[in-house]
């Protein structure tokens, strides 16, 4: 098999750490990554280096995780420790390699220069349940996570219809959330695992909450009916 890239993508607290651990699994390659984190117990599976990578090239256009902005600048030095990143990846593995930060949304233009043609999938969330754990983990004001919620997922839509990928709901019921990963993955290529899933219900937290009555912004309810309506349809 030829090497492929494969990135996860979705706003922070939407499932992305339980998708990439099951990739992970299904033999993508992730280098050297976080196992334990203080909000996940099973680590958030990101690269120290691309996390800070990430977060030095959105400062250069005056932006952060948390102040979303276009990226459309990067020094030389900038350039050479993502270069020197990607060929290590390169050079490690035979196949599938993959790495994953929900910053990525807001760089991907800078990756996109070194990688050239990778493979995506996404994961999405319900608003206020990420609201809730924004706040839990940040103590983010509603509003202020509502916010977020929706300039990382108006990029992530942007994506989708720019390069048409996978995309897995977080919401699902356990066995569904399980077969749709699995399904979606088959799609890509990828051999699942199936005799003991990464994925943790009890990690899942927020997942009991009811969203039913929840009044979302208007503009924040259109863009999750948007990733509903792509998720049915593929």
């Amino acid at each position: 098999m030829s090497e492929q890239c494969l990135i996860v993508l979705g706003m922070h607290r939407s499932g992305t750490s339980c998708l990439t651990g099951i990739i992970e699994q299904c033999g993508v390659a992730l280098g050297e990554v976080f196992v334990e984190n203080p909000y996940n117990k099973k680590g958030n599976r990101e690269s120290a280096e691309i996390q800070a990578l990430n977060d030095d090239v959105l400062g250069a256009n005056g932006g952060a995780w948390d102040l979303p902005v276009a990226v459309n600048r990067w020094t030389a030095e900038q350039s050479n420790r993502r270069d020197e990143i990607l060929d290590r990846f390169r050079s490690r593995s035979g196949g599938w390699w993959g790495f994953k930060d929900p910053r990525t949304l807001l760089t991907l233009p800078f990756w996109l220069e070194a990688i050239g043609q990778p493979r995506f999938i996404a994961t999405y969330r319900h608003p206020h349940r990420v609201a809730l754990s924004l706040r839990n983990r940040n103590r983010t004001p509603f509003e202020e996570s509502y916010k977020l919620w929706l300039a990382y997922n108006e990029r992530l839509v942007s994506c989708i219809d720019s390069f048409g990928f996978e995309v897995v709901d977080f919401d699902l019921e356990d066995s569904e959330y399980l077969k749709d990963v699995a399904d979606k993955l088959r799609l890509l290529g990828l051999k699942v695992q199936t005799k003991e899933s990464f994925f943790d219900p009890r990690l899942r937290k927020q997942s009991l909450e009811s969203v039913e009555d929840c009044d979302l912004p208007e503009t924040v309810s259109g863009i999750y009916q948007k990733l509903k309506a792509i998720h049915a349809a593929l």
